[in-house]
């Protein structure tokens, strides 16, 4: 029998890698709520006529059209989040909100219904187990490099986690995600190495959503292979943590970077074409 898999954020990094990964498996029906189909299209152009896929469009706010795509769903995948440290942000609350009117709504109007299974991309910052390997000024560095998007994060967890009677939620917590090649994906409760790429992570949400035996958990490490690789990936991780320190103690920091990297890709423009 056909599981049925929701995907929230279908159109970002980690969702994109769980959707490649969900699209071959014959035995997954998939529902996707995105803000722009267009987008999701051009990501994915086979998608409109794909006979196991369906595609809801809407603001994230919008509860009827959610309350069709996760009618009848097993499984819903939650990848939405903000990467950068940008005040205000709070798409990982207001989806999880919508979420959960929808799945109370279903639930009133099916004698039947069951509770559906959330896996949350969350981070293994806020899992005092995982964590616990960093030095304690590197723990603070990271927390306080992306206050703003853990502050949402940590929000909209607790918007799931005190909706037991709708969901039965699985946070997915990796460390500092990388655009590399995938090397392998772990699932441990224990630890989490230092990064793990895209493509680890998406296939680690692929195993959590269709193998009953990851059903009791209520949090979990993902790692890659080579996630350990601190010369590698280090200098990348580094300068994101400088990057949101100051955004968080510099007034206006956004914008500043923002007209210096228009500057920069102008420049370089311009040197390219003199020469």
């Amino acid at each position: 029998m056909a599981t049925t898999i929701a995907i929230l954020g279908a159109t970002g990094k980690t969702g994109r890698e769980v959707l490649q990964r969900l699209l071959p498996l014959q035995d997954v029906n998939i529902r996707i709520y995105v803000r722009s189909a267009t987008k999701l299209v051009d990501l994915f152009p086979s998608l409109p006529s794909h006979p196991r896929v369906s595609i809801f469009q809407g603001p994230l706010g919008d509860v009827e059209n959610m309350c069709k795509c996760l009618n009848g769903a097993e499984r819903v995948v939650f990848t939405l989040g903000e990467n950068d440290n940008r005040p205000g942000v709070s798409v990982i609350e207001d989806g999880a909100r919508t979420v959960i009117a929808a799945l109370e709504a279903l639930r009133g109007d099916k004698q039947d219904w069951q509770r559906p299974r959330v896996l949350l991309l969350s981070s293994a910052t806020w899992n005092p187990t995982l964590a616990a390997v960093r030095p304690a000024v590197i723990h603070w560095a990271i927390k306080t490099a992306f206050v703003h998007p853990y502050a949402d994060l940590r929000r909209g967890q607790a918007v799931f986690l005190a909706a037991s009677p709708l969901v039965s939620v699985v946070l997915v917590q990796p460390n500092g995600l990388i655009e590399d090649e995938p090397s392998g994906h772990e699932i441990n409760i224990d630890r989490a190495t230092l990064t793990v790429t895209y493509g680890d992570l998406g296939a680690a949400f692929v195993d959590l959503a269709c193998d009953r035996e990851f059903d009791a958990l209520p949090a979990v490490g993902v790692s890659s292979k080579n996630g350990d690789n601190g010369l590698k990936y280090g200098p990348i991780l580094g300068y994101r943590i400088i990057r949101g320190l100051c955004a968080t103690y510099i007034p206006g920091f956004w914008h500043m970077h923002k007209l210096v990297v228009s500057t920069v890709a102008t420049l370089t423009f311009k040197g390219k074409a003199a020469s």
